[in-house]
């Protein structure tokens, strides 16, 4: 099925391929009720307003079909090469652009945790980061032998290298202490009290903590880079990369896991706030037992859950295991959504 749906895209054109897909999900969107409400929830938090307001509604609708678009992309993707994908790229990253802030952030030889979201379009962020500069980014691994052989050879052909999920933590170790570039989406909700607190849209929730975790034991700077299309889905991707988050270790080290935490969350805001039908978060990202807390933003407003992170974190042996699950590719992401 995933080589008929690679073949096909290879040969449907670019604007009937893209309306299909997008009216599939929005069909789906209509019909998987609970999914519908969740994700109405999500986008009212993002644009301060209440579920029943029509602004919430019409977003929530725009990110399932934006959705599906990004799943027409990540079938057509094995039928072009990492230079035509690159040639399509407008970077919005303020000059000297998206290369001089990953070539910053190498700078000291300690490597780099590239974070980014289920945002825009992060295989083509993968596709175009990796033709310049050896990636490696973190997937599961599918159950069937085949398919995962064929989404790993077709993602190293476009210059991707994958780190399963059963083999990240000392994999990713030695890639950092060796000065390479680690990617994964990060924005995955976890029950509150669990993970590391923080505010994002001005309401606290939970995430994981092993991107600062990781940072703070080797030293590795985080930047966040995106990859989104336009409204009209025209064949122009727009990047944007932030600039380096450098760990500086002030001898708290729970303190330390919520800062850099919140600020890349506060990164993430940033650029989903600007594009927010972009953001296809189908989980509920904010626990309904926190809506009355933190109205703030930064890591202060957080400060009260600490304790429950001490209580909970890794010791400094097992912070491999820390390190953030992410979803492989868009079937993936809409079960575990």
């Amino acid at each position: 099925m995933t080589r008929l749906l690679v073949w096909l895209a290879g040969r449907v054109p670019r604007g009937p391929r893209m309306w299909l897909a997008g009216a599939l999900t929005e069909l789906v969107y209509f019909a998987w009720v609970t999914k519908r409400r969740v994700t109405i929830a999500n986008m009212a938090q993002v644009l301060a307003v209440a579920p029943t307001d029509p602004k919430a509604r019409w977003a929530a609708r725009r990110t399932w079909r934006n959705y599906g678009r990004y799943v027409a992309d990540f079938f057509y993707l094995p039928n072009t090469t990492p230079a035509a994908v690159v040639a399509r790229l407008r970077d919005m990253t303020p000059a000297p652009g998206w290369r001089a802030r990953l070539e910053k952030a190498r700078a000291d030889g300690r490597g780099v945790l590239l974070a980014t979201a289920h945002f825009g379009n992060w295989d083509a962020a993968g596709v175009i980061i990796g033709s310049e500069f050896p990636l490696h980014a973190i997937a599961e691994t599918f159950a069937d032998p085949r398919m995962n052989e064929l989404v790993v050879a077709q993602r190293a052909a476009l210059g991707i290298t994958v780190i399963p999920m059963e083999r990240m933590p000392r994999r990713m170790l030695r890639l950092l202490q060796e000065g390479g570039i680690v990617g994964t989406p990060v924005d995955r909700p976890l029950p509150a009290g669990e993970g590391v607190p923080i505010v994002f849209f001005g309401r606290r929730c939970y995430v994981p903590g092993g991107i600062a975790q990781l940072a703070l034991r080797t030293g590795s700077a985080i930047v966040a880079g995106f990859v989104w299309c336009d409204e009209v889905h025209s064949p122009t991707y727009y990047g944007y990369m932030t600039e380096p988050i450098i760990p500086e270790p002030s001898g708290d080290r729970d303190a330390d896991v919520i800062a850099l935490t919140q600020r890349l969350y506060d990164d993430m805001a940033d650029i989903i706030r600007r594009h927010p039908t972009q953001w296809y978060m189908f989980r509920s990202f904010w626990p309904a037992e926190e809506a009355h807390d933190a109205t703030a933003s930064g890591p202060q407003a957080a400060a009260p859950a600490r304790d429950r992170l001490a209580a909970t974190a890794p010791s400094e042996s097992h912070v491999e295991q820390a390190a953030p699950a992410t979803s492989e590719g868009p079937t993936t992401s809409v079960r575990e959504g």
